[in-house]
């Protein structure tokens, strides 16, 4: 029995020792079974010596320019050259900080509560707001809408649904379903009563049909469209 720990001991500590020169293998198996920017980087962290590190930091630097390479502002870009000074992706990185910033241009939101979506449409999702007019944001695409059925109201207003009494606030978006002589059959969404439809004043609303919609970046990091209506180009 004790021949055998002795043996079971001395195998463990040769393990331990080969470990630590060249990097555990199983490590190296799990970072390349995930085959992630993050796993690379924690066998690198764990094993700075371990026999696949360069083949590590090659995957690394790989994984990280795939993930941020479609990126519409600079940001990603200008990260990627400090996690990877010497990345195999320098050149380019730096070619999309130069254009991203040439292209770019400073606008001034001219309304309070503008909702920034995810697509340049009204019924795309929410992925912010900008809560204070005269907020300054980077205009990173335009987008014209054509022969959209969209249209926003001009003033608060009161419509009726089965009785039910609905407000809807100035700035609104409602999509246009059908044309009358002096309104429109529109549809909405509020929290509390989903999708709606309604009849409404042609006076109350404006089309934006033709109106241009902008990709914008704000400076707590929120990408996304906001409607033409309010965003003053500087």
């Amino acid at each position: 029995m004790i021949i055998k720990s002795i043996r079971i001991t001395v195998h463990t500590t040769l393990l331990i020792g080969l470990c630590l020169l060249y990097g555990c293998s199983s490590n190296w198996e799990e970072a390349h079974q995930a085959d992630t920017h993050q796993a690379y980087q924690a066998y690198i962290e764990d094993n700075p010596e371990g026999e696949h590190i360069e083949e590590a930091k090659k995957r690394a630097d790989n994984r990280y320019w795939q993930s941020i390479k479609n990126d519409s502002t600079a940001r990603g870009f200008e990260t990627y050259l400090n996690k990877f000074p010497e990345g195999q992706f320098r050149s380019e990185a730096q070619a999309e900080i130069n254009q991203l910033s040439s292209a770019s241009t400073k606008a001034r939101v001219t309304g309070s509560n503008v909702i920034i979506r995810s697509d340049h449409t009204t019924e795309s999702l929410s992925v912010g707001v900008v809560a204070k007019e005269g907020t300054m944001v980077q205009i990173l695409d335009r987008y014209n809408s054509g022969g959209s059925s969209e249209a926003i109201l001009k003033r608060d207003i009161t419509v009726f649904k089965n009785g039910e009494q609905i407000n809807l606030p100035a700035g609104k978006a409602i999509r246009i379903l059908a044309d009358r002589s002096d309104s429109v059959r529109a549809s909405f969404s509020t929290p509390n009563y989903g999708k709606t439809e309604a009849i409404i004043s042609k006076n109350e609303i404006e089309a934006m049909s033709g109106e241009t919609w902008y990709k914008i970046h704000t400076n707590d990091d929120i990408t996304g469209w906001i409607y033409g209506k309010f965003i003053e180009e500087l």
